[in-house]
């Protein structure tokens, strides 16, 4: 998101302080990043580090070993050209902040609807 709409929505240290407390309510194991002033803008995420459930767990060792051999060829080798990063199949960086917004405005209209105890 652009970093002056980061700063409305409280800064980088509120965002990363909603980022844990969602993780925790899902039961996450959770790492937050929070970067602004990337020529994108404010980026921020939260990485789940729970061990991959069985019927997961070979396709997650799949992904990390092909993301390392492309890490160690992009370093390795020097004076070749490197290659381009890989999103990985399904991804896309826009949806995630569409759907961050979206949940921010649904919990700001709760937070500020009135409680009548019921």
């Amino acid at each position: 998101m652009p970093d002056a709409e980061a700063d409305e929505l409280g800064g980088a240290d509120l965002l990363r302080a909603s980022l844990r407390a969602a993780a925790r309510q899902l039961g996450w194991k959770a790492e937050t990043y929070v970067w602004v002033g990337t020529q994108h803008g404010t980026m921020m995420g939260v990485v789940d580090r729970r061990q991959a459930p069985a019927p997961f767990a070979d396709a997650v060792q799949r992904d990390m070993a092909r993301r390392m051999r492309a890490a160690v060829d992009r370093v390795g080798r020097p004076g070749s050209p490197r290659p381009a990063p890989v999103l990985a199949p399904g991804s896309d960086l826009r949806m995630p902040t569409a759907a961050f917004r979206a949940a921010y405005e649904k919990a700001r209209h709760e937070a500020s609807a009135p409680s009548w105890g019921v």
